[in-house]
């Protein structure tokens, strides 16, 4: 008796504690919308009600742009693309993605990850989800890969898998940042490699990624991946250009 008594007590200051602690890093740090910057209410996560209530949701699945299919080969052209959101650079969503890749805020990209779980897990048919891999240099440098927190809050709720020993990146090419579609291209050849292909062979794979603008990344990933036989393709990401 005298035991249990003591676990719940214990049990009760450490709930003190993480409330207090939680209270004082909020008075210093208050917790802000990541789109508008306002304050954030009890019960709203990273973004305000009202942000949340204009978040420019995509289609539920959308066709894929000519330009953007012309990256794509029959052999491996993707079934179906999902998003959450459009992305327009004028835009102050365009900050969701920001904050994720260059302020370290992984939970973020969990957050939306499963967000855009929930969206497409009824139209979802993937036996696994394999998230666009950095080189192992910028990885370090950055901490974490954000395609992979994306995957991990999808992996969540879509109930699949994630593969990380399939798709590799084996050349640490210059950011698409400011290229045209062309120079896109040029820059993504031969940067990936396939290992343990029979892991995806017959498979339905998702391809997940933040941002899909040309889609060439995206198809140099695609034309690795298919040389593992018989795949069928999905991608999944957090925005498209639009």
């Amino acid at each position: 008796m005298t035991r249990r008594l003591g676990l719940r007590i214990g049990r009760w200051l450490k709930d003190r504690l993480l409330s207090s602690g939680r209270a004082v890093c909020e008075l210093f740090y208050p917790r802000i919308c990541t789109v508008c910057g306002e304050s954030l209410m009890k019960g709203e996560v990273y973004l305000c009600t009202a942000c949340l209530a204009d978040f420019p949701f995509s289609d539920q699945a959308y066709a894929i742009q000519e330009d953007v299919l012309l990256n794509f080969d029959a052999a491996y052209r993707p079934e179906k693309l999902f998003s959450l959101f459009y992305y327009n650079k004028f835009s102050p969503y365009k900050n969701l993605i920001y904050r994720i890749k260059y302020r370290s805020h992984r939970s973020l990209g969990i957050y939306l990850g499963r967000l855009l779980g929930e969206k497409i897990k009824n139209e979802c048919e993937a036996d696994c989800i394999i998230p666009v891999p950095l080189h192992p240099k910028r990885e370090k440098e950055r901490g974490f890969n954000q395609a992979r927190e994306i995957a991990c809050g999808m992996a969540e709720t879509i109930g699949v898998d994630i593969y990380d020993d399939v798709l590799f990146r084996v050349r640490n090419n210059a950011s698409q940042t400011g290229k045209n579609a062309s120079e896109r291209l040029k820059n993504v050849e031969h940067i990936f490699e396939l290992r343990n292909p029979a892991k995806i062979t017959g498979k339905k794979v998702l391809l997940v990624d933040d941002v899909i603008t040309t889609g060439a990344t995206i198809g140099a990933c695609l034309q690795v991946l298919a040389q593992a036989g018989n795949v069928r393709f999905s991608l999944g990401c957090l925005a498209q250009t639009v």
